[in-house]
């Protein structure tokens, strides 16, 4: 009995010993857990220079959660700048639904690099002594803010966080523009403001317009009489509508009946030249009703591209089902 007794206790004793070495690994776990996510948010904000402009985080509740995420120093300041007129438990709901991975990959790193541009933009609208130039900086600068709009979108991030980051890295790089734009000739230019990208997309809408009667001055001229907020709308619905007609082209590609592939490649190249014509006809009117025209007045192009691609695969699934029988 005495033995049983003895071999009970042994027992109880390494199961507490194996139960207090568990533990102790998990504090370390989450401790090193902490600690990698600490070391990733700080190597993303880097040097806080260029956000001297904003305040750091006081709530304690949502610096705590913070702090749990291993965000510090830039990253708070861009929670801060974000939150915009949301309460403290707002902002600590959304942040704690997204996690920590998310947190800092989509809302803390591209808002610091936003910032970041947005900070060194300020400080470059100060140096230039022609106030002309100033003043088309300034301009710009709020343009660029009201456009990105980052304290909206954080507002319906929950769901969105790919969107939030995607908008907010496309406008760091036009915040990034100012050092470059400050000494640029053209900076009176819209064209001149605008990314690769961006230009890439005009230079196709240009090579549309542009005629023995209507020249590249005249084209310019137009798009200087339209503000940032038009020329992005513009771009990105004339976008929009050329992925419509390629992935209606693809479709029309699949299918294996020579006379409907024609058919639908007529319909398909009918309507192109008809939204050529539209873009062309829009640089004929005014910067509003140009503007209205590309954007709210274009969707019906958009459905008939739809449309097709909707026919060429139904033609492509009838001949399938055809040949099957």
């Amino acid at each position: 009995m005495l033995k049983i007794k003895c071999f009970s206790l042994l027992l109880i004793l390494i199961l507490l010993l194996l139960l207090f070495i568990s533990c102790d690994l998990g504090i370390k776990a989450r401790t090193n857990t902490r600690a990698e996510l600490r070391t990733k948010a700080e190597e993303i904000v880097g040097d806080e220079e260029e956000l001297a402009y904003l305040y750091d985080i006081s709530d304690p509740k949502l610096k705590a959660l913070l702090d749990n995420f291993g965000v510090s120093g830039a990253g708070r300041k861009a929670v801060i700048y974000i939150r915009g007129g949301l309460l403290g438990d707002d902002v600590y709901d959304r942040l704690n639904k997204l996690g920590a991975d998310v947190v800092i990959e989509k809302i803390i790193k591209p808002t610091v690099s936003l910032l970041k541009a947005r900070g060194e933009a300020l400080r470059v609208i100060q140096d230039p002594t022609n106030e002309g130039v100033k003043v088309r900086l300034q301009d710009v600068f709020h343009r660029y803010d009201n456009l990105v709009d980052i304290r909206g979108k954080f507002i319906y991030v929950v769901g969105s966080e790919d969107n939030f980051a995607k908008a907010v890295t496309r406008y760091a790089s036009k915040f990034s523009k100012f050092k470059e734009m400050v000494k640029n000739p053209r900076v009176m230019d819209v064209y001149a403001w605008l990314d690769d990208a961006d230009q890439a997309t005009i230079d196709e809408i240009e090579n549309i317009v542009i005629s023995d009667t209507y020249d590249k001055d005249k084209f310019n001229s137009m798009l200087n009489s339209l503000d940032d907020y038009r020329i992005v709308r513009i771009i990105d619905i004339y976008r929009d509508i050329k992925i419509k007609q390629e992935e209606a082209l693809k479709a029309i590609e699949g299918v294996s009946d020579d006379a409907e592939k024609q058919n639908l490649k007529t319909r398909l190249e009918r309507l192109q030249g008809e939204y050529n014509s539209h873009i062309r006809d829009a640089f004929n009117k005014s910067e509003g009703e140009l503007s209205f025209q590309l954007t709210n007045d274009s969707n019906k192009y958009r459905r008939g591209f739809d449309v097709i691609k909707s026919n060429a695969k139904a033609v492509k699934a009838s001949g399938a089902a055809d040949g099957g029988s």
